[in-house]
């Protein structure tokens, strides 16, 4: 084989292994835009809680001290919806977090069986 059908070789294998790197590229960069849009969609469920909590919070201030009442429950007009809201929240949270640990693993569990071609 003569200096040039080598290049060719040599190129077209390096062509190869640039197509191939940048396949996987493109599905990690897919991980990483997926993690970080659950990420972020866990970010803003957990500040709605937040602020749900507050206005349970501010809630149970005005009956006990406006509308001076002794004890509040879940009777007190107003708590049955902002706990049943809160719940919501806090489910769809879980939800996010259990599909953000799934693309976790799976990046993990990729990486981890993947070897190089030399090995």
């Amino acid at each position: 084989m003569d200096f040039w059908d080598r290049m060719k070789v040599a190129m077209e294998k390096g062509l190869d292994g640039s197509r191939e790197l940048l396949s996987k590229a493109k599905d990690r960069a897919q991980d990483l835009g997926e993690r970080g849009v659950l990420r972020l969609e866990v970010m803003q469920l957990e500040n709605q809680a937040e602020k749900l909590i507050g206005k349970l919070g501010t809630r149970t201030y005005e009956a006990l001290v406006t509308e001076k009442r002794l004890q509040v429950d879940r009777d007190t007009e107003g708590v049955a919806e902002l706990i049943g809201e809160i719940d919501h929240v806090r489910d769809r949270i879980r939800e996010k977090e259990a599909a953000l640990e799934i693309a976790t693993s799976r990046e993990t569990g990729e990486s981890e069986g993947q070897s190089s071609p030399e090995s």
